[in-house]
C-alpha cells in the first residue's frame, strides 16, 4: 500500500506536530518523521523536542542527539529530499503544498508491534525505511534510516 499525506505548512514546535496527528497511522506517523527531519534547518532545539516526541516514551539520549547533528549539520538538504517535487536539479526545493509519500513492502509487517515503511528521498537510489513501533493504539518511531547522505544539491556541486 502506498499513501500520500500533504501539509499547508511544515510544524514549528511539539504543539504544532500533536495538531497534525493522533499517532494512529502508521504511515502518517512515518510522514511526521520528514516534518521533523526538515525541522532542524529552521530551530535545532525545537526540531529535537519534535523528535522527542514522535519518539514515544523513550527520550532523545545525548548520543541520538549528537547523531542527528552529525547527520544534518550543513546537509539539511537531506530532510527536504523526502518530499514529493525535489531534485537535485532544484536543489532539495520542496513544492509547496508539502507532500510526502510513505509505502510498506511484503515483509513491512512481519514483526508484531512493529511497521518498516519506506519514503523514497529524491537523491538517492533506493527507498530508506522508518521503524515504528506500536504502544497501546499509537506508533511511535524506533529506528530512523532517512540519515545517509544522498547526491548533493546542484547549487554545491563543482561538477554538475
Amino acid at each position: 500500500m502506498e499513501k500520500t499525506f500533504t501539509y499547508e505548512r511544515l510544524p514549528k514546535n511539539v504543539e504544532e506536530l500533536k495538531a497534525l496527528s493522533d499517532l494512529h497511522d502508521e504511515y502518517e506517523v512515518a510522514s511526521l518523521v520528514v516534518l521533523v527531519l526538515a525541522a532542524y534547518e529552521h530551530d535545532v532545539e525545537e526540531m529535537i523536542k519534535m523528535y522527542d516526541y514522535i519518539n514515544g516514551p523513550t527520550d532523545v539520549s545525548k548520543y541520538q542527539r549528537q547523531f542527528i547533528d552529525d547527520r544534518l549539520k550543513g546537509k539539511e538538504y537531506v530532510a527536504r529530499s523526502y518530499f514529493n517535487g525535489t531534485s537535485p536539479q532544484n536543489n532539495y526545493t520542496p513544492d509547496i503544498p508539502y507532500s510526502v509519500t510513505v509505502r510498506d513492502n511484503p515483509y513491512s509487517y512481519d514483526q508484531q508491534g512493529y511497521v518498516t515503511l519506506f519514503i523514497t528521498s529524491s537523491g538517492a537510489d533506493s527507498d530508506r525505511k522508518v521503524q515504528l513501533r506500536k504502544k497501546g493504539d499509537q506508533y511511535y518511531l524506533w529506528e530512523c534510516h532517512l540519515w545517509p547522505d544522498i547526491r548533493i544539491p546542484v547549487k554545491d556541486d563543482s561538477w554538475a
